[in-house]
């Protein structure tokens, strides 16, 4: 008999429907009961007719709250469907149908308004104006999903709603993951819509945060990257800056003046060739810090000799006596210096290293810092060795004296940012005197080639 009742529900047949409610007046009560996934009146909305829908509540009206299995109420249903009379029907009941609650928390006007369903919609927000304040279980307002499915016109209609009922801040209400309305029409490049919300209606009263910031840190504009060519995206950038957009994240803080005519061709292309080149300068100073690491710790290894000069004078003992002229300086340099510029290069070599991302997974990583550390310990050691072989029976003072390289090597360290600025600026003034004029200028020899050949070719027409 359920089966009959569903039959006659799917054909639309009252004569049907009154049989079987003679028959048996509890057969709507039993199917409810029994919990099946379709009501008769579910599948009459869904076939659309009309009649039989009335039919059905007269005898039993509780039937229009019910949510079937997969989530739809008889209005979620006639929502999506855009059925207006059906809609006004089951409204009769009363106006709290419209928050009813279906699958992922969606009502009635959620559906409506993904599917575009203008004349269902006004139906839905004259009979319960607070619906349009309802979200998803993704936080999704109806707002959002008429951006998101790029129905305009329900844009159009939930604006006006929304100004009519002083609701203006649904606007910039966010989703689960930050998005705005703003965001989703820019991302999904509807520029109608961008267009709609920022100039031709809803900006009058400056109610769209044109930069407000996703979960991701990101305003509309970042979304709306200048990296992509086509037309669109331009005309919706252009809308975003002259509206004040922003950049997020602090990538620019600052609005941009100007809103660019047009991008050129290679602009994505000279991106990623910054990106490779970045690549290759981070290769090319850790082979510079490598060596220059290297040559500081051989040299400590075969410290330099100092020059010997013969003194015609005899010693004590009667033996000549050898003196050597300038070793505290030549001692101090040579130590000091050696030290500051291994100490760096090893800075520079941990540095560059911990400037690739997680995500690529550098192999050995740590037993690379491992290595560092211990040829650091490595080289103190050996220099401390050295000193205390060097000085000997000496007094206090020279060994304080031998001591000292190191201690300056140690201050220069804890200063190297000033001192680097301070020799960076004496070099720029001194290439600023061109005593050695082009001679290392870096040229483009391809394109120097290509001007002669076009020279020689000119003359060769003529």
């Amino acid at each position: 008999m359920e089966q009959m009742m569903l039959e006659a529900a799917r054909k639309g047949n009252i004569h049907e429907l009154d049989n079987l409610i003679s028959s048996n007046e509890l057969i709507l009560e039993e199917m409810d009961l029994e919990g099946a996934s379709h009501t008769p009146l579910h599948v009459a909305c869904v076939a659309g007719h009309l009649d039989f829908v009335r039919e059905l509540l007269k005898h039993m009206p509780k039937l229009v709250e019910k949510v079937n299995a997969d989530g739809f109420s008889p209005l979620h249903i006639v929502a999506a469907r855009g059925d207006v009379e059906i809609a006004r029907e089951l409204l009769i009941v009363g106006p709290q149908l419209c928050s009813v609650k279906g699958r992922e928390r969606r009502v009635p006007l959620h559906y409506a308004a993904a599917n575009g369903k203008v004349d269902v919609m006004k139906v839905l927000l004259a009979a319960s104006p607070e619906s349009v304040e309802e979200t998803t279980a993704r936080e999704e307002t109806a707002f959002h999903l008429a951006v998101k499915n790029n129905r305009f016109e329900a844009v159009v209609v939930l604006v006006d709603h929304l100004k009519q009922h002083k609701k203006e801040h649904v606007i910039n209400w966010k989703d689960l993951k930050g998005n705005t309305a703003l965001h989703l029409a820019t991302a999904g490049k509807n520029f109608e819509v961008v267009n709609f919300l920022l100039y031709k209606h809803a900006m009058e009263s400056e109610v769209v945060e044109v930069n407000a910031v996703n979960d991701s840190g990101l305003t509309p504009l970042d979304i709306s990257t200048p990296l992509r060519r086509e037309a669109g995206d331009r005309e919706i950038r252009e809308i975003l800056i002259r509206a004040g957009a922003k950049h997020g994240r602090g990538r620019s803080e600052e609005p941009v003046k100007d809103a660019p005519q047009s991008l050129p061709r290679s602009q994505s292309e000279n991106s990623k060739v910054e990106k490779e080149s970045f690549g290759d300068i981070r290769n090319a100073l850790l082979v510079v810090a490598a060596l220059i690491a290297s040559a500081t710790y051989q040299s400590v290894l075969q410290p330099p000799k100092i020059i010997e000069v013969d003194n015609d004078k005899p010693g004590p003992s009667g033996k000549s006596r050898t003196e050597y002229y300038g070793v505290g300086l030549v001692y101090t340099l040579f130590l000091g210096g050696n030290t500051l510029g291994f100490v760096v290069s090893v800075q520079m070599i941990i540095c560059l290293t911990k400037l690739i991302p997680n995500h690529a997974k550098l192999p050995l990583k740590l037993p690379l810092r491992l290595s560092l550390v211990a040829m650091v310990l490595t080289y103190f050691c050996f220099t401390l060795s050295l000193l205390l072989k060097t000085m000997g029976k000496k007094s206090p003072t020279h060994k304080a004296l031998h001591m000292t390289p190191l201690m300056i090597s140690f201050i220069l360290l804890l200063m190297q940012q000033w001192l680097a600025r301070t020799i960076d600026y004496f070099l720029e003034r001194l290439v600023g005197l061109h005593v050695l004029g082009d001679m290392y200028r870096l040229e483009d020899k391809d394109s120097e080639n290509k001007d002669l050949e076009k020279k020689g070719k000119s003359k060769g027409c003529k």
